[in-house]
């Protein structure tokens, strides 16, 4: 049987065979309701195949998703799922609600307690709201006689000099503390802190990585001299440790402290959060908090609530954890607080919340480059409501 015009030009994008105005001619088709049932088969098709059979590039998909997300009507399908509203290896937004959001965009889903096995029907409406943006490479360096450098006007290349010299390269500071070594100067403090829609990178005196999330801080000596290395940190941040057994590295937040020889981390200690999250990557680490101490293994996490001194260890999935640094949020079985929580931080919004709390666990990837619109007509699509005022997000 010869296939249709439309299937001949989905098939095409898939693969990224088609031309340009092939391209054109294919996301009219799509705008067609007429077309609805059979570019549901088509969905229907590439989702039983599953991913060995068939893969949708990043590029597809956000180009189909723009197309959607541009038009001005509402598109409404069907999409079958299978166990969870969401199928990770397929990459692609069409007709407003096969939900992925892979690279530029995403994938999303959500469990429904009392049905696993669904069919959804989704609608995102075409709506002209004020655009927030995601937040960007933003932070102030406070030096120890409190001045202040802001480092998104700063122009790349030395910032201080003397003893102990700071370099800025992007989204990039470095310290070179080897010349205060040799000297014997006299240490000071330096400050980083990001600000709500912030992020930076931080190479320590020691040669040490960091990478402070939102609305973060980092306070460290301009140079490591003496037996042990401390930093004091608020908010969340991402160690890779030099290492030195000589001379152990200890991150003190909230009154715990982490002590490492040399080793990848991430500290999760917003004061808004229920606990500090302490997950190990590689090597080994030690949780002090009072007279306690807890050892961590790769790909665990230890979790110290407020008014507790015990800390708790839990297997978590490093990628989850990890995802804000690899520029995503990710979320497995999340309750709308939590993901709001992160919206909040990253988007520089108030969250404010009418009426009951909405009973929702969520599964999913979404770019942190992504425009907050976007990520609230996905969110929209399990049935939580949101209405923007300004810089506040009212949740319903």
């Amino acid at each position: 049987m010869p296939i249709s015009r439309l299937e001949y030009l989905f098939n095409c994008y898939l693969h990224q065979n088609c031309s340009e105005n092939e391209e054109a001619e294919l996301m009219n088709l799509l705008a067609d309701v007429e077309n609805k049932i059979q570019f549901q088969k088509l969905i229907d098709e590439v989702i039983e195949k599953t991913g060995t059979e068939v893969q949708m590039t990043d590029h597809v998909a956000a180009s189909i998703l723009k197309n959607i997300m541009d038009s001005n009507v509402e598109n409404e399908i069907a999409v079958k799922s299978k166990n969870v509203f969401a199928i990770n290896w397929f990459k692609v937004a069409a007709a407003a609600c096969v939900i992925f959001f892979i690279s530029s965009f995403f994938y999303w889903g959500f469990r429904h307690p009392a049905n696993d096995k669904l069919i959804a029907t989704a609608k995102v409406p075409h709506s002209k709201q004020a655009v927030i943006k995601p937040g960007g490479n933003h932070a102030v360096l406070t030096m120890a006689d409190g001045s202040t450098i802001v480092l998104d006007t700063a122009q790349n290349g030395n910032i201080v000099g003397g003893y102990s010299q700071i370099k800025k390269q992007g989204a990039l500071l470095v310290y070179d503390g080897s010349k205060a070594s040799k000297q014997g100067s006299l240490v000071t403090y330096n400050t980083l802190s990001t600000p709500r829609g912030g992020q930076y990178q931080l190479v320590l005196p020691d040669g040490s990585k960091v990478w402070l999330n939102a609305s973060s801080s980092i306070h460290f000596p301009t140079t490591f001299v003496g037996n042990e290395r401390n930093v004091e940190l608020t908010g969340e941040a991402y160690f890779e440790i030099t290492k030195n057994k000589e001379k152990p590295f200890h991150v003190n937040v909230n009154g715990m402290q982490v002590e490492v020889l040399g080793t990848h981390f991430d500290i999760n200690a917003y004061s808004d959060e229920d606990a500090i999250k302490t997950t190990l990557l590689e090597g080994s680490v030690k949780i002090k908090s009072g007279w306690r101490s807890t050892l961590l293994e790769p790909g665990q996490q230890g979790l110290l609530e407020k008014n507790d001194n015990n800390v708790k260890i839990k297997k978590v999935d490093v990628n989850e954890v990890m995802a804000w640094k690899n520029g995503l949020f990710q979320f497995e079985g999340t309750d709308i607080k939590t993901i709001m929580r992160e919206i909040s931080r990253w988007y520089d919004v108030e969250i404010e919340y009418a009426g009951k709390v909405p009973e929702r666990r969520f599964e999913g990837k979404i770019s942190r480059d992504a425009q907050l619109s976007d990520v609230l007509k996905i969110l929209q699509l399990s049935n939580v409501k949101f209405s923007v005022q300004g810089k506040k997000i009212i949740v319903q």
